[in-house]
């Protein structure tokens, strides 16, 4: 994920932004026919907000693969960082994941995902997080799952993708968008939702 914001220019990053393009990249994935790493995730009164992901970016940090460019003391919520690849350690693993078919599927789709995501402000990257049509569902109350590919189908039951689906029905008979278009457009929306 980090190597795809480098790319488009969306690091440094702080820790809740992240966390926000890793729900993107959850309930995105099936647009490219990939299964997300996390299925879902706990609805809670701020962002989504993943423990896995957060203890990883932790060790890549130990292990010098991630640099800590900032660092401040926030209000309640602790320390605020941001974060970016520290090239010289991670090139070399992410030049051999780039020769693995299925992980150069994958980069294309978080390159895609990150350049769109980019054009988010970074103060409203979570809350766009927040607008997202799986965790907005009012049906699922605060303190609960919310599941879009865990125990329900990554694409029926999801209804980030669901409304990514949605888009085709408002272009012209005899156009087809392609998933990347269809990725855009949701983030598009979640964009215009987040700037208010």
């Amino acid at each position: 994920m980090l190597a795809a914001l480098e790319r488009v220019g969306g690091t440094p990053i702080d820790t809740r932004s992240l966390h926000a393009f890793a729900f993107f990249a959850n309930v995105l994935s099936p647009l490219w026919d990939l299964h997300p790493l996390e299925g879902s995730v706990l609805k809670d009164s701020g962002a989504p907000y993943f423990p896995t992901l957060q203890r990883e970016l932790d060790s890549l940090v130990g292990g010098g693969f991630v640099t800590v460019v900032t660092l401040a003391r926030g209000d309640a919520e602790g320390l605020l960082a941001t974060f970016r690849l520290d090239h010289g350690r991670a090139t070399p693993i992410l030049e051999a994941l780039g020769t693995l078919p299925d992980e150069a599927r994958t980069d294309d789709f978080l390159t895609e995902l990150a350049d769109a995501f980019v054009e988010i402000r970074p103060d409203r990257r979570d809350d766009a997080a927040v607008a997202d049509a799986a965790y907005s569902d009012p049906a699922v109350a605060e303190g609960r799952i919310v599941d879009f590919a865990e125990w329900v189908s990554p694409t029926r039951g999801n209804a980030t993708w669901n409304t990514a689906q949605q888009f085709q029905r408002y272009v012209p008979i005899g156009v087809t968008l392609n998933r990347a278009e269809k990725l855009v457009m949701y983030m598009r929306l979640m964009k215009r939702r987040a700037h208010g």
